[in-house]
């Protein structure tokens, strides 16, 4: 079958998602445990998905859900549902039913495709307890009345309910090519395409709304800073279903070409050993991946020559990449597109290690003083503000004027400055503040000053009550390996360096795997400031 979209017919770069992807190549797209995929046999199967859901009533604006782990069901299910021109609800696999029944309906999920188990998670059981009926199929009920028709990859879960291979069309004709061709051709860069959920740091995850020419512009920015080129194979575990798996993980490499390795589970063995298979050139993960992947005993051996990527702040950017890495270092959120800034891969090595860089073509950014809303000078720290073309349209159900301040910036709230040269250094939240005896901690500041200690790998700095100071800061250190440090020396190492309201009352010593982490793979906070109450009182007997 030939790919339903030929790209060189456009006469100017196209700004869809459906069109942006080298449909027609037989150069590797996605390379799995099993087997690899070329882009041609990705294209045709995103073509019989797309029929599929259009006869299940996908058409226009329609909002589906995806809950699938990484792999090529959700790249060509995601794919047919931006043919159709519908808009994708990436959902998270790590969420309970309750936090899964508020994401359907507060983005409006009218047909959910997803996966009966995965992992620890029995999503089809979690459902059924709550009231969802799992044989949903074209009906109302009063429970999730948005939500029309449940089909369950690749089988359904019970006897009536739907399986998407029961509903896989096998035979398209040419009129239905067509058919589909045109819808293809309605869908314009200024529609909505993805609602992707923050992750959700600070409150409820938000439902952000961004158009395939956000996307696009974001993707295609990302490729162009990391360098990528149709050689590179990328290797990330990043769940698709966040902005900066999706559009940095996936797309950035496809719209230059590049295949993507992926691995539906994590397993730093297996990850050596694809990287090593696939000759894998560029890295997107998280940091805790990153550790367990140098840490691993096959790492030292394996024949790896990874050069690009993400990460090129981190302690562990040198042991990964080596001394002559490419890596970038980057900022952005869920509203920026993700990455909104970035170093460029040729950029000097200490730009890179020390900057999150510049802004993406046609984005822009300033900094401005967080009360009087005054824009600062080079090297003054104060509140980003960010507008352009990789951001969201507004947060679903949100007027944009309610996203956006009137000269279209939003306001991120996040703490930093630019400097001479326009590279943006990100400092922190401007609400993550210990306010301490009247005093304002930052702590990125103190984290910073712990990491730098020889023997720390990472520190995460939390404020907790203090009936006598407001809040007090407490530091879980995560140690280099097994190297020994006492509580008394690392907070002695504080007080030499930074004020001493600014030194943390306690360090709690953790490992890696004993830090909490949102499914986004930061650090919750909100449960270590309990885990630091937990064990303070445990100390006092309380």
């Amino acid at each position: 079958m030939a790919p339903l979209l030929d790209t060189n017919r456009f006469a100017t770069p196209p700004t869809t998602l459906a069109a942006i992807i080298p449909w027609g190549a037989e150069a590797p797209a996605l390379l799995t445990e099993d087997r690899t995929y070329s882009f041609r046999e990705l294209a045709q199967e995103s073509v019989r998905a797309a029929m599929t859901l259009a006869e299940l009533g996908v058409r226009k604006g329609t909002h589906v859900g995806l809950l699938l782990p990484n792999g090529p069901d959700w790249i060509t299910i995601a794919c047919a549902v931006w043919r159709l021109g519908g808009v994708l609800v990436p959902l998270n696999t790590l969420w309970s039913a309750p936090e899964l029944i508020r994401g359907i309906d507060r983005a409006d999920v009218r047909l959910l495709v997803a996966t009966p188990h995965f992992l620890n998670n029995d999503y089809a059981r979690a459902l059924d307890a709550a009231g969802v009926d799992l044989a949903r199929h074209d009906t109302q009920a009063e429970l999730l009345p948005c939500l029309s028709t449940i089909v369950w990859v690749p089988l359904a879960p019970r006897s009536g309910a739907l399986g998407w291979q029961q509903c896989l069309v096998s035979e398209i004709s040419e009129h239905q090519l067509q058919w589909l061709r045109a819808l293809e051709e309605q869908t314009t860069s200024t529609d909505p395409a993805v609602i992707f959920f923050t992750s959700g740091s600070e409150a409820e995850p938000k439902a952000v709304v961004h158009t395939h020419r956000s996307v696009v512009a974001a993707a295609r920015g990302i490729a162009e800073r990391l360098g990528l080129e149709p050689g590179d194979r990328v290797w990330g575990y990043l769940p698709w279903f966040f902005a900066g798996g999706l559009v940095a993980g996936l797309l950035a490499p496809w719209i230059a070409g590049a295949g993507v390795i992926c691995q539906e589970r994590f397993d730093a063995g297996k990850a050596i050993a694809l990287m090593e298979r696939h000759r894998a050139s560029t890295f997107f993960a998280w940091p805790h991946q990153a550790h367990a992947i140098i840490q691993h005993p096959n790492f030292a051996s394996a024949r790896i020559n990874l050069c690009k990527g993400t990460g090129a702040q981190a302690d562990w950017a040198h042991a990964l990449y080596g001394p002559d890495h490419r890596a970038v270092s980057t900022w952005g959120m869920t509203e920026t597109g993700p990455m909104a800034c970035a170093t460029s891969w040729s950029d000097p090595i200490a730009k890179r290690e020390t900057t999150h860089g510049r802004p993406l073509p046609g984005v822009e950014i300033k900094v401005v003083d967080p009360d009087s809303g005054e824009e600062l000078p080079p090297g003054r720290e104060g509140e980003l503000l960010v507008r352009g073309a990789t951001m969201m349209r507004s947060y679903y159900r949100t007027r944009p004027s309610d996203c956006f301040d009137h000269h279209g910036f939003f306001h991120t709230g996040d703490r930093a400055w630019i400097d001479e040269e326009g590279y943006l250094h990100f400092v922190g939240r401007i609400r993550d503040v210990i306010k301490t005896a009247g005093a304002s901690v930052s702590p990125a500041e103190v984290e910073a000053v712990l990491s730098a200690h020889p023997a720390v790998r990472t520190a995460t700095v939390v404020g907790i009550p203090d009936a006598q100071r407001g809040q007090s800061g407490v530091a879980f250190v995560v140690l280099q390996g097994t190297v020994a440090l006492d509580e008394g020396s690392l907070l002695r190492w504080c007080r030499d360096r930074l004020t001493s309201y600014k030194v943390p009352k306690r360090a709690f010593f953790v490992t890696e795997g004993e830090l909490p982490l949102l499914g986004s793979g930061k650090v919750d906070k909100a449960k270590l400031v309990q885990r630091a109450q937990e064990l303070l009182a445990r100390e006092q007997g309380t």
